[in-house]
C-alpha cells in the first residue's frame, strides 16, 4: 500500500512538472539540487534577462546561498516546499522572490515556480526568516561553552559569545568565512588541520587539541570538537577549555618529581654525610702543618667540600615538609631591599637594575624571607645570562585584586626545550648549577597563592612574570600555614 501511494505521489509530481513548464505564465525553472538551471520558460528568461539556452546558476545573496542547501534537504523529504530567496534580476538589483518548489526523486530535479513579492511583504517575510535563524544562534549564547555553526561546505554561519572570547575575534569578522579560520589564533603542529578536516569529512566527527600561546602568564589549552549534523546539514563545533586540566597534570608531574627527589635525598644523605664530615676534619688538620702552596690547594678542597655540603643540605630540605609563617607584607618595600642588596654585584658586571614601582602601596600575604630568596634568585639568574652587561628591568603593576611583578633581562634567552623543563628539579643549563633554584621559586610562588610564567627569545632576553593576590589589612594578621614538600635552598 505504501509503495502505491509513493508511486502515485511521484506521478502527480511528474505531471505537475510538465504542466507548470507549458501552461503557467509565472517564471518557472528546472534546477538540480545545487541550484544549477537546467531549463526555464519564457517568463523566467525575461525576468532574469537570460538566454533561453543558458545553463548556469541564479545569483543569490550570501544569506540565500547559505540557506539553499538546508531548503533542498527539507524539499527532498517533503517533495514540495516554499521559501523566500534574494535573487539578482535583469536590472542587476537583488529582489526577494517566493520559490514554490517540487522535487522529483527519480530525476532528482527541482521545478521552481517563482513569484515576485510586494516590497513590504517581501521585506517582512525575509526579516522574519533572518530573525528566526538569528534566534537559533542566540540560543547558543546561553550555553557555558564555545559553539560555532558551519554549513556542510564549511562556511561559518554563527558563533556564540564564548567562541568570540576564546578565538579573540568579533562575530562579524568570522561569519561567512571558511571553517579553517577557527584555528588562526592557535599554535598547531604541522599537518594537524589537514588530519582533522580529513577525519571530519570521512567519519563525520573529529577533534583537535590546540594551544594559545599569546597569553602572557601561561599558555591556554583547548580541545576543539566538530560533528556533522546530517539532519540539519550543518557542522557543530564546540571548544572546551582544558587549561585547568593541563595545569593540574603539570602539578601532579611536578609533585611526582619532588617525591622522587625526597626519596633520593634520604638515601644520599646517609651515604655521603659521614665521609664528608671526615674529609672536612682531615682537611683542617692538614692545614695546620701545610706550607703556603699546600694551604692554597687545601683551601680549594675545603671550598669544594662546602659546596658539596650545600647541595646535600638542599636535598635534605627537599625531602622534609616544613611550615611557613604568613604575614601581611608591603611588597614594594621587599623588592627595593632585594635590589639594593643585588645592585653592587650587578654594577661590577656592568649591569644596571631599573625598578618601576607602583604609585600606591601593595600588600600581600606571605613570608618575607622566602620572597626575598625568590627575587634574589631570579635577579641572580638574569645577571648570569648577561655576559656583556645591560639592564635588568623590574616592574610592578597592580589592580584591585592582582599585583604583577616582571623581571626582564637582556641576556642570551632560552629555547623552547629549556622553557618547557625550566621548573623541573635538577634541570639546569649551568655547568655549576644544581637545577633546584627555579624549582624552589615555583614552589614558593604557589605557596603564596601566586602564579609564575616566563617568556623568552634567543639573543634578546627573558622575562619572568609573577602574580600574587592583593590582601587588605583585615584579611591577614599572622597565621601558620603547613606546606608539604615546600622548602628549598636557593642555588
Amino acid at each position: 500500500m505504501k509503495g502505491s501511494v509513493r508511486k502515485l505521489k511521484q506521478n502527480d509530481i511528474n505531471q505537475c512538472f510538465g504542466n507548470l513548464m507549458t501552461s503557467t505564465s509565472s517564471p518557472t525553472l528546472i534546477l538540480n539540487k545545487v541550484g544549477k538551471i537546467l531549463n526555464m520558460n519564457e517568463a523566467a528568461v525575461k525576468l532574469f534577462n537570460l538566454n533561453s539556452s543558458y545553463i548556469g546558476y541564479l545569483t543569490m545573496d550570501e544569506s540565500s546561498n547559505l540557506n539553499w542547501a538546508k531548503f533542498v534537504k527539507q524539499l527532498q523529504s517533503d517533495l514540495r516546499s516554499e521559501e523566500i530567496f534574494n535573487i539578482q534580476t535583469a536590472s542587476n538589483e537583488f529582489e526577494m522572490m517566493s520559490f514554490k518548489c517540487f522535487f522529483d526523486p527519480n530525476t532528482e530535479e527541482i521545478v521552481a515556480q517563482i513569484s515576485t513579492l510586494n516590497n513590504d511583504i517581501a521585506h517582512e517575510l525575509y526579516v522574519s526568516q533572518e530573525q528566526e535563524r538569528s534566534q537559533s544562534f542566540h540560543a547558543y549564547d546561553h550555553l557555558p561553552y564555545a559553539v560555532i555553526i558551519s554549513d556542510a561546505s564549511g562556511i561559518i554561519l554563527g558563533l556564540n559569545k564564548y567562541a568570540e572570547m576564546y578565538l579573540k575575534i568579533e562575530k562579524s569578522q568570522l561569519l561567512h568565512k571558511a571553517h579553517q579560520h577557527i584555528f588562526d589564533t592557535f599554535t598547531l603542529k604541522k599537518g594537524q588541520i589537514t588530519s582533522y578536516l580529513s577525519k571530519l569529512m570521512g567519519e563525520k566527527h573529529a577533534n583537535i587539541h590546540v594551544v594559545d600561546e599569546t597569553q602572557v602568564i601561561t599558555p591556554c589549552y583547548y580541545e576543539i570538537s566538530s560533528i556533522y549534523d546530517e539532519y540539519n546539514n550543518i557542522i557543530v563545533t564546540v571548544i572546551n577549555d582544558e587549561t585547568e586540566k593541563k595545569q593540574l597534570q603539570h602539578k601532579v608531574e611536578h609533585q611526582q618529581a619532588l617525591n622522587v627527589v625526597g626519596q633520593m635525598a634520604a638515601s644520599i644523605a646517609h651515604e655521603i654525610r659521614n665521609p664528608l664530615t671526615s674529609l672536612k676534619g682531615f682537611t683542617e688538620l692538614l692545614k695546620l702543618n701545610a706550607d703556603e702552596e699546600s694551604s692554597m690547594y687545601l683551601s680549594v678542597i675545603d671550598s669544594e667540600l662546602q659546596r658539596m655540603e650545600q647541595i646535600l643540605s638542599e636535598l635534605l630540605v627537599l625531602s622534609k615538609p616544613t611550615s611557613m609563617k604568613v604575614e601581611l607584607l608591603e611588597l614594594n618595600n621587599i623588592v627595593k631591599q632585594v635590589i639594593e642588596f643585588m645592585l653592587p654585584d650587578a654594577l661590577m658586571k656592568n649591569i644596571m637594575i631599573q625598578y618601576i614601582s607602583p604609585s600606591t602601596q601593595v600588600y600581600i600575604g606571605g613570608n618575607e624571607n622566602r620572597l626575598k630568596q625568590v627575587f634574589m634568585n631570579l635577579i641572580k639568574n638574569a645577571m648570569e645570562s648577561m655576559n656583556n652587561g645591560g639592564t635588568i628591568t623590574v616592574e610592578m603593576t597592580a589592580d584591585c585584586a592582582i599585583v604583577e611583578l616582571q623581571i626582564k633581562d637582556e641576556g642570551v634567552g632560552m629555547d623552547s626545550a629549556t622553557l618547557q623543563n625550566l621548573f623541573q628539579p635538577f634541570y639546569t643549563t649551568k655547568s655549576a648549577g644544581t637545577g633546584l633554584g627555579l624549582a624552589f621559586v615555583k614552589k614558593v610562588i604557589e605557596e603564596h597563592e601566586g602564579v609564575i610564567g616566563v617568556s623568552s627569545e634567543l639573543q634578546k632576553g627573558t622575562c619572568f612574570h609573577l602574580q600574587f593576590p592583593i590582601y587588605s589589612f583585615n584579611q591577614v594578621d599572622t597565621m601558620d600555614v603547613s606546606t608539604k614538600d615546600s622548602a628549598y635552598l636557593v642555588t
